[in-house]
């Protein structure tokens, strides 16, 4: 049997032409002329040749080592290995168990010292151009980050312009300042974290981590980190480079971050409403392990008060939701626009004011239908009521900002269809929690594929409804 090997990585194809398609046509050919029909292909997809973590070519070199190989055939070298030592150890493995090596652009005969010497140079040179390539691409990123365009995720004060820099966003900014207000008045990180989760809806809950990683971003100052170095001046800062010097001197004094190896992404916390009430579903955190041993985890969605009643008992998996989303997002139209109503954007202290009357009326609600007593009710919307007030008079001192326009929407809704699915986790977690306030869905009732093992089928995710910030 003849190990027909193809690699290829996202780049190659798309600035060198190193299409799978194109590499599987050629070397049929080539086995046609060589009159070989035995063969089978091990595919790489979208897979770099720094090592040999690769799944096809682990299965290739598991199948060469039962004995099932007598040849590896790949179109050119470097789709093989770039690197020299990995090439010197899988040409000895193959040696020893009697399997050819063959390039179908490439005179190599690897069992001569001159054809094993030209091979080795050959890969070498290979490896030279994979580590030349990293650094170029390493210059050309700092050039721009020098330059003031934005490289990574976006800090949480600001959004990214037209032209790739970073922007001011006012409303962000303004918590921003909150923040460093609270922390130079004396609060711990913690403390800070605690009110924004009761009056601020950017995030479903703040955690003191979070907010020690904007206020140690230098891009508070107008200078960005990236790769262990700061670059000065990328931008127009909120802050002064005295007071952000301030801050971290007073962050470093009370030294209360305690870093959490968290790696869950929820990408609609605090987003996704319930069809019932009309909360944010909860989130919940799962754990799974594969055949092969390895781990995965993800996240489901439900609403406890209402699966408690049996108003809304459903439990929905993250992915469901989000291809519910891509649906919903290819099909917006300017006639969805026309007929969406859109959010009356105003103020930050507004969005907060809100947040805690929602509070206070579960509250009522919960002592009404005698689910808590007096004494309990009576504390709550005592530890409430100062941060009421006070957001109250500060909402009736602010002026009304302008509605969320019909042409921001189209934008929001092209970045999305255009760039989402190329985002990393991360930053598709920060781009729902940046632009999307609410999504309304509703399940579409499905007959079951197995009516002699459920009397309902799994019904189907419909987004009705996507609120813009």
């Amino acid at each position: 049997m003849i190990a027909i090997y193809i690699r290829v990585s996202t780049r190659e194809q798309a600035d060198e032409g190193y299409s799978i398609a194109s590499q599987r046509e050629k070397l049929i050919s080539f086995c046609k002329a060589m009159s070989w029909s035995n063969y089978k292909f091990y595919v790489d997809e979208g897979v770099s040749a720094k090592d040999m973590n690769r799944p096809e070519l682990q299965r290739m070199l598991k199948d060469m080592r039962n004995g099932n190989l007598s040849m590896i055939l790949v179109y050119r070298l470097d789709r093989f290995t770039r690197k020299v030592k990995d090439l010197h150890k899988m040409l000895d493995e193959m040696e020893q168990l009697d399997c050819a090596f063959k390039s179908a652009t490439e005179p190599y005969d690897t069992s001569s010292a001159m054809g094993k010497l030209i091979i080795t140079l050959i890969a070498t040179i290979a490896e030279w151009e994979t580590a030349n390539s990293s650094e170029r691409i390493k210059l050309n990123l700092e050039k721009k980050v020098s330059s003031g365009e934005r490289v990574g995720g976006i800090p949480y004060p600001f959004d990214l312009g037209d032209d790739e820099r970073l922007v001011i966003n006012e409303k962000r900014s303004q918590v921003t300042l909150e923040m460093i207000e609270m922390v130079k008045s004396g609060m711990s990180s913690e403390r800070v974290a605690d009110y924004l989760t009761e009056t601020n809806i950017d995030k479903p809950v703040w955690r003191s981590n979070t907010v020690l990683r904007i206020l140690r971003n230098p891009a508070l100052q107008g200078d960005t980190r990236w790769n262990d170095k700061v670059y000065k001046n990328t931008h127009k800062g909120i802050i002064s480079e005295d007071e952000f010097e301030t801050i971290q001197q007073i962050l470093k004094d009370r030294g209360t971050a305690h870093r959490r190896d968290v790696q869950s992404l929820y990408l609609f916390q605090g987003v996704i409403a319930c069809p019932s009430c009309g909360s944010a579903l909860n989130v919940n955190r799962f754990f799974r392990t594969r055949k092969d041993g390895s781990t995965y985890q993800g996240a489901t969605y439900r609403c406890p008060p209402c699966a408690k009643d049996k108003s809304f008992n459903r439990t929905l998996g993250e992915q469901r939701i989000l291809s519910a989303l891509y649906e919903y997002m290819e099909d917006f139209t300017v006639d969805k626009i026309e007929q969406a109503e859109v959010k009356d954007d105003r103020s930050y202290y507004a969005d907060q004011l809100e947040q805690i009357e929602k509070k206070r009326e579960k509250y009522q609600r919960a002592w009404a239908s005698d689910f808590m007593d007096d004494d309990e009710f009576k504390k709550l919307m005592d530890e409430t009521r100062g941060i009421y007030d006070d957001l109250k008079s500060k909402v009736e001192q602010e002026p009304q900002q302008k509605n969320l326009n019909k042409e921001d929407i189209k934008n929001i809704v092209s970045g999305f269809n255009e760039n989402f699915d190329n985002l990393t986790d991360d930053e598709k977690r920060v781009f729902i929690s940046t632009f999307i306030r609410k999504i309304d869905f509703t399940l579409i009732p499905q007959p079951p594929k197995r009516p002699d093992r459920s009397k309902r089928g799994k019904e189907i995710v419909e987004v009705l409804n996507v609120d813009f910030y």
